[in-house]
């Protein structure tokens, strides 16, 4: 079996600002902190991965990370890496399985490592794991902030041509998530689709009266409308409206979701869970039960957004990786989103003269 041999591993930090702050289960964000996994192999082949778990979100914290990432680093200098696909992802699967890595240490390592195997070949992720990428991804738009605060961002999305746009609810004062709801609606047009999250914060009772209330136009689907993902068939039956879940949140096998009357999108976050090796496994496993599989970003940056990119390309469904757009500056250089929320091919690549100059500096001194 064909491999190359690692050759250096190096974890440099970032901080970056985001452009507003984000308020997320209970806790205020102004800026997103992680580090740049950066791996070289014997051939001068390299990859690039992003480890960022975020507070009060993710189940680690970053000191946790960044320790176990620097083991690793120790760990893998001069380890052979299959350069195939297919014996790639089952030397991750064995290298990364147990629940004693962080999630978002696997998720950095494995992301630069399948990138670096992907270098060897000069293709991209997707291309690499034998996906034929012949349409171009996309994303939906990010909406967050006061009612005034949404509705001025959906008409700037729009007018870049998105179509799909995703927006928190779930809060104690549903007759204001109706009403922007409402709002929305009548500003992204009647080809426009809504994608609601309420992130598990109703009871049964109040999930339906959000749905009864609020309809169906142009909603493509309410994520996580109860806390207790086993009432969702309750909910469905009383609202016929289509229900995501997210899989971090449920804790469950997809396998066990499968039959859940109403469920038709699952919600893929690979920062908090699964990383590359096991998101390719989920989606051979949504196939079967017809789950569709939408990508979500964590407010990566441009390293980590690239990852995902490739993972989004894998699949028809539009991504919700609108959180690029969040950043005030980047490490990249150049977005991995453009007009409309599409990511091109030639974005599915880092290349390195498209960092930004701090931190090319540092890589040019490896």
């Amino acid at each position: 079996m064909a491999s190359l041999v690692i050759q250096s591993i190096h974890c440099y930090p970032f901080l970056l600002p985001l452009a507003q702050p984000v308020t997320g289960r209970g806790q205020e964000h102004i800026c997103r902190e992680g580090l740049v996994v950066h791996i070289i192999s014997d051939r001068g082949c390299m990859g690039f991965g992003e480890i960022a778990p975020l507070p009060g979100v993710s189940s680690e914290l970053l000191k946790k990370a960044v320790h176990q990432a620097e083991t690793l680093a120790r760990e893998l200098k001069n380890a052979p890496v299959p350069v195939d696909g297919p014996h790639l992802l089952e030397w991750l699967t064995r290298r990364f399985s147990g629940g004693e890595i962080c999630p978002s240490v696997k998720f950095g390592f494995e992301a630069a490592l399948t990138a670096m195997a992907a270098d060897t070949h000069n293709l991209s992720v997707a291309a690499f794991l034998g996906t034929d990428v012949a349409q171009e991804a996309s994303s939906a738009g990010f909406l967050h902030g006061s009612s005034t605060d949404i509705v001025r961002q959906a008409r700037f999305l729009s007018a870049k041509g998105y179509t799909t746009f995703q927006l928190k609810v779930g809060s104690r004062n549903i007759p204001l998530d109706i009403q922007r709801v409402e709002s929305l609606r009548q500003v992204i047009g009647p080809e426009g689709k809504l994608r609601l999250d309420a992130e598990g914060g109703w009871r049964l009772d109040e999930a339906i009266v959000f749905a009864e209330n609020t309809g169906m136009d142009r909603i493509e689907y309410l994520q996580d409308p109860v806390a207790n993902f086993l009432q969702i068939e309750q909910f469905t039956r009383r609202t016929a409206m289509p229900v995501a879940l997210g899989l971090s949140g449920t804790q469950r096998p997809l396998e066990e979701l499968g039959g859940l009357v109403g469920l038709t999108h699952v919600i893929a976050c690979p920062m908090l869970m699964n990383g590359i090796s096991g998101h390719m496994k989920l989606l051979d496993t949504a196939k079967d039960l017809g789950l569709h599989v939408i990508v979500e970003g964590l407010f990566e940056s441009g390293i980590g957004m690239t990852a995902l990119a490739n993972l989004a390309s894998m699949t028809p469904a539009t991504a919700n990786l609108g959180t690029a757009n969040w950043f005030d500056g980047d490490l990249l250089l150049r977005p991995v989103l453009v007009d409309a929320g599409r990511i091109p091919k030639d974005r599915l690549h880092i290349v390195t003269k498209f960092f930004t100059p701090s931190l090319t500096g540092r890589l040019k001194a490896v």
